[in-house]
């Protein structure tokens, strides 16, 4: 693809959609579950490929799951301790942090059936112990 090619990319989109992998990388850390965290790590590398335009290399790969295992692991760490510090669940942290990303990126569709923040809900965006 060259920059000459129209698409319905925006930076705020991409932006978001990084957000979100590394969001899941975040959960994923937080529940100890290996297999998603793997699938995340593959959701990652994906969302890098096609925002590259091009198939990633073996290096980058190895590169863009670093840095998803490191910001995970930063914003696992940060939503457990705000987590804490709030008296809630790290779940609840970083549903509500998944669902600031979407507001903030108004051109970013939401995925089908994902929770919409006007939806009348008991889910994070409800949770009037989160800041």
């Amino acid at each position: 693809m060259d920059e000459t090619t129209p698409t319905d990319r925006t930076p705020e989109r991409d932006a978001a959609e990084l957000a979100l992998a590394i969001v899941s990388q975040a959960a994923a850390i937080s529940q100890g579950d290996d297999e998603a965290l793997d699938a995340s790590d593959d959701n990652l590398r994906e969302v890098v490929a096609e925002q590259a335009g091009d198939p990633l290399t073996e290096k980058q790969e190895a590169v863009v799951s670093t840095l998803g295992a490191a910001g995970g692991s930063l914003a696992a760490g940060l939503s457990a301790a705000l987590a804490e510090a709030r008296g809630v669940d790290a779940a609840v942290v970083l549903g509500a942090t998944a669902q600031s990303i979407l507001a903030h990126a108004d051109d970013v569709p939401l995925a089908e059936g994902a929770p919409r923040l006007d939806d009348a809900s008991d889910g994070p965006a409800d949770d009037t112990r989160l800041p």
